[in-house]
């Protein structure tokens, strides 16, 4: 740790080991970039991202949203039919309330 802190801003080591390969930079301040790759591994990433993919393209294709559902409006004469029918309500209940009214 006391090499990396008296490196200057941007030095770094660097290590190989057979496919694998770290470096350690020395960023701004008290920052450390490290960075490491793997032959096999990054063939390993690639497989599965191929993977995913192309399950995500199947799984796309069978599965499909059903069609929104329409909401109709009523139509002019089902608009009077609801506004005869709420009139006839209210005029069954004041003709109720006044036959109370009338007994007592």
């Amino acid at each position: 740790m006391a090499q990396l802190a008296a490196l200057p801003e941007g030095a770094g080591y660097s290590a190989s080991s057979g496919q694998a390969t770290a470096s350690v930079m020395r960023g701004k301040g008290d920052t450390l970039i490290i960075t490491s790759t793997c032959d096999s591994l990054a063939r390993q990433v690639i497989s599965l991202t191929e993977e995913l993919t192309r399950i995500r393209n199947e799984t796309g294709e069978e599965v499909e949203e059903p069609p929104p559902q329409v909401v109709h409006e009523p139509t002019g004469w089902q608009w009077f039919q609801i506004w005869i029918g709420r009139l006839a309500v209210a005029t069954l209940i004041l003709i109720v309330i006044k036959r109370r009214l009338k007994r007592t």
